[in-house]
């Protein structure tokens, strides 16, 4: 009966957040800006009722091969002996970074893998290497690199796991760590974009056919190593939760080289805009210090873990050897 009881309880609560989805439908603010392409209210709707009947099939094995207590029968225990000005409100705030992430996560996913499909089915005309490689093996290389990270970011946010050593130990509650971290994910993005510009392009053109195909080469490379440093987190990515300390592959060297390939990537595909708008060089820094603040504050919140303490001994630098 008491697992009858929490498969209610949890099934009530999974689909009450579909229904917020459908009810309050901001989340179809979220597509891609390269192609104008975004999800339409049908394929939103059953992204996230599949997403919705995929993660309470998850809830029920976990309740049913759990040994001790659930995170929603100690939510419970906690509201029913202590009300609710004294529950340990953890597995709360780890809910809402749920509630806010998994249906950004996983169509943005969808979105850049239907777009990777759709781009074999296109018409390749062959003008020489250079236009080639800008061209179809950049796009290529964009989609590839969104579509695998944004996947593994949405496997993290779905599944917590003692096998894969994914499992919440804390999540950041402080208002500057949670603030930092949703101005860069819509709806409050695309708020802050009215007020201050986030002017940079993946397709940015330099010069000529010709260096823009070297810069383009190097920004291919920063990109798949952006794509090898989320993949090295595997299952514990996501954000505002402490899920476990990585220090293999490029966490040996630096502590942040996610964040520092999104900086370089954005900031050489700023330049060609910055010849003629000169005043953009505020939002860049703005967004900048945006993303160095949520590395102070995943630092912080982190730096409440003894092994992430010992981390930093042994990797000094945020995101520069020997200088950052």
């Amino acid at each position: 009966m008491r697992k009858i009881y929490l498969i209610i309880v949890a099934l009530i609560l999974v689909f009450s957040a579909l229904l917020f989805y459908l009810v309050i439908p901001f989340y179809q603010l979220q597509f891609d800006v390269i192609k104008g392409y975004y999800l339409t209210e049908g394929n939103h709707r059953i992204t996230l009722k599949v997403t919705a009947v995929l993660y309470a099939f998850y809830q029920i094995v976990i309740i049913y091969k759990a040994k001790g207590k659930t995170k929603i029968e100690l939510l419970l225990d906690g509201i029913r002996n202590k009300g609710f000005t004294k529950v340990d409100w953890r597995n709360v705030r780890y809910a809402i970074v749920k509630l806010f992430f998994i249906p950004l996560m996983l169509p943005s996913a969808i979105i850049y893998f239907n777009l990777f499909l759709e781009l074999f089915q296109k018409e390749i005309v062959f003008k020489g290497f250079i236009s080639f490689f800008n061209g179809f093996v950049f796009t290529f290389i964009i989609y590839l690199v969104s579509f695998v990270t944004l996947a593994f970011y949405a496997f993290g946010y779905l599944f917590e796991s003692n096998r894969l050593n994914s499992t919440v130990k804390s999540v950041d509650n402080t208002v500057l760590g949670w603030g930092v971290l949703l101005i860069c994910y819509v709806p409050f993005f695309v708020i802050a974009t009215q007020y201050i510009p986030f002017p940079t392009q993946d397709y940015a053109f330099f010069v000529n056919e010709e260096v823009t195909f070297f810069v383009r080469l190097f920004l291919s490379l920063v990109m798949l190593f952006k794509m090898v440093v989320v993949m090295q987190l595997g299952a514990k990515c996501s954000n505002l939760t402490n899920r476990g300390i990585v220090t293999s592959g490029a966490y040996r060297y630096i502590r942040h080289p996610h964040y520092l390939a999104k900086m370089i990537i954005w900031w050489i595909t700023f330049l060609p805009f910055l010849i003629y708008n000169y005043w953009a060089i505020g939002p860049m820094f703005f967004w900048t210090i945006i993303y160095f603040l949520r590395a102070l504050t995943e630092e912080k919140h982190l730096s409440k873990d003894e092994a992430y303490l010992n981390y930093k001994k042994d990797v000094k630098w945020m995101f520069i050897p020997r200088i950052l």
